[in-house]
């Protein structure tokens, strides 16, 4: 399916960079047709709720600490050559709106983190960052070796479920095929190559 994707003529790359962004599916819509798509995924994420109207779709905050991955790591078999992600949200180390993880990317380890729903504060507290320090002693990084680069704060498109479907009305109404993939909440790391395949799916059947 995806071969057949990119063999089609039809599909275009389009610069999404657009500054003030879109206040309307509608003007998704005319962008599309104006750069000859003849299909339209909207990914948006927590966008959705203006441009869908979608009143299902809240934002949960989560707050980070990134640290330096430079500190020498030791490996004595074959079994540890593999990064792992960690996840605790049993107490004493978290809970549910206040679980404690790590997770390799790249040139950081990623420390969190909070889950609170409707929560618009966009920085951290002083108590918030203090717990993710913490974590990171809880979780293995050896904050005496390496330190905090960069923190950030920011809200997961949360939705009771995801919304993965072909949208008929407008299809209907634009002559394009229109499917909705958003709602995914904090998961959009782990599922998003699966979400794209089904998007495909959708928009080729």
């Amino acid at each position: 399916m995806l071969n057949e994707i990119k063999r089609h003529p039809l599909v275009t790359n389009v610069n999404v960079e657009m500054g003030n962004g879109y206040q309307s599916i509608d003007e998704m819509i005319q962008d599309a047709h104006d750069n000859g798509c003849d299909a339209l995924a909207n990914c948006t994420g927590l966008g959705s709720a203006k441009l869908c109207k979608d009143e299902n779709l809240i934002g949960g905050r989560g707050v980070l600490l990134h640290y330096e991955r430079n500190c020498d790591r030791k490996i004595d078999d074959e079994s540890m050559e593999h990064d792992a992600a960690i996840l605790v949200e049993d107490a004493p180390w978290g809970s549910s709106t206040d679980p404690a993880y790590v997770i390799p990317r790249g040139n950081v380890f990623v420390v969190g983190g909070t889950y609170y729903e409707n929560n618009t504060e966009t920085k951290l507290s002083e108590n918030e960052r203090k717990r993710l320090v913490e974590n990171a002693d809880l979780l293995g990084i050896d904050t005496s070796i390496t330190s905090p680069v960069s923190e950030w704060a920011g809200f997961r498109p949360v939705r009771q479920t995801v919304r993965m479907e072909i949208d008929e009305k407008f299809s209907s109404e634009s002559k394009l095929r229109i499917v909705h993939s958003y709602g995914h909440g904090g998961s959009g790391w782990t599922t998003y190559v699966g979400a794209a395949k089904e998007v495909a799916e959708l928009l080729c059947s």
